[in-house]
């Protein structure tokens, strides 16, 4: 889990979903417009390193129970690209997420996420 974090999320390493995803991966949490499959894993962390850049992911905590793991995070960085229709305000962000990610054969099967929209949303001005 912290390899995925550490080299996908915050490295930006698109090229290493295929060996830490499975193919018949689902996110069970995607918003409207996402793809909820393995590519949709891809576009989803392009889409963070296009709108916010210098981006750090830290793990708060992060717990396991047999084929499940669940991390609290933090994402920060500055929202210096488009995201999801709110153009670039500049400001830096942080975005609160809680993952739980099912894992088989050592790989992301499953995903659900909680994250605080409002508060990012907030942040970038787009709620002034």
């Amino acid at each position: 889990m912290l390899l995925f974090v550490q080299q996908v999320q915050e490295n930006g390493r698109l090229e290493l979903i295929e060996d830490l995803v499975q193919p018949d991966f689902r996110n069970h949490t995607v918003e409207a417009g996402q793809r909820d499959d393995r590519a949709g894993v891809g576009e989803t962390v392009a889409a963070l390193h296009t709108a916010f850049s210098h981006l750090r992911v830290e793990v708060l905590h992060c717990v396991g129970d047999g084929d499940l793991v669940a991390t609290h995070k933090v994402f920060r960085g500055r929202h210096t690209g488009p995201w999801f229709g709110v153009p670039p305000s500049g400001n830096p962000i942080e975005i609160r997420v809680m993952d739980l990610v099912r894992f088989r054969d050592g790989k992301w099967t499953e995903h659900w996420a909680v994250a605080d929209a409002v508060g990012l949303l907030r942040q970038t001005g787009a709620l002034d």
